[in-house]
């Protein structure tokens, strides 16, 4: 199947390529298709592939000892992951998972490699992981709350920051998630984001849309009193 080009112009790393090289990376990638809940690698298959999501979203989770499950990460179309194991040869310690319907994108090692000696690329590659360590900092301040109220609404602020888009009504977060994914990035139970959530909506701080979450006042969330 024919991959568009003017997607991968919009993939972070892609963008300063020439046509050329735009071409190359096309020919060279290789597309898969998975079901909802499929398991696309576990930890002992990174460190090969580079990986695009073409269409649907997926999950970067931990299983921890107690059983529960914690989202690192949430990447939907347009983004790429697994380019940090490309660079230093170790497993990424997670699984990644689809979380709809997801067809992917790969990219061999070896073309990667080629990729790093073109400046463009490489800096747009260093671009892509600062924000990685961004996004590692945020998950950082979700987990350092003790009050299960401050962790959800933090998470959420972030998702505007990060994924949301300005309408008439607030900042619709453009990421829909279940209570039990919102549960497992924040690190609390799926009881408690239901409850906090309803509670959110009561105070007017947040509105439902279906699994999309419109925020009138994104600052309020993190100014605002907790009252749990």
């Amino acid at each position: 199947m024919a991959i568009d080009r003017e997607f991968l112009r919009r993939v972070a790393p892609f963008r300063e390529l020439g046509p050329r090289e735009l071409e190359a990376v096309a020919q060279a990638l290789r597309e898969r298709s998975f079901a909802k809940g499929q398991v696309i690698f576990t930890e002992e298959d990174t460190g090969q592939y580079m990986y695009v999501v073409k269409s649907g979203r997926v999950k970067v989770s931990r299983w921890l000892p107690s059983g529960r499950e914690v989202i690192l990460a949430v990447h939907p179309a347009g983004d790429c992951f697994g380019e940090l194991s490309l660079l230093d040869g170790q497993t990424l310690p997670a699984t990644v998972t689809a979380m709809v319907p997801t067809t992917i994108l790969s990219l061999h090692r070896s073309r990667f490699i080629e990729l790093l000696a073109q400046p463009g690329f490489a800096l747009a590659l260093l671009r892509t992981l600062c924000a990685r360590f961004r996004d590692a900092w945020r998950q950082i301040e979700i987990l350092t709350h003790h009050h299960a109220e401050a962790r959800i609404r933090t998470a959420l602020h972030q998702m505007c920051e990060t994924r949301g888009e300005q309408t008439d009504e607030g900042v619709r977060i453009e990421v829909p998630l279940t209570h039990r994914e919102l549960a497992s990035i924040t690190g609390v139970s799926r009881e408690t984001v239901t409850r906090v959530l309803g509670q959110l909506g009561e105070r007017g701080l947040l509105r439902a849309e279906g699994r999309r979450i419109v925020v009138p006042d994104p600052p309020l969330l993190v100014e605002g009193e907790v009252f749990e």
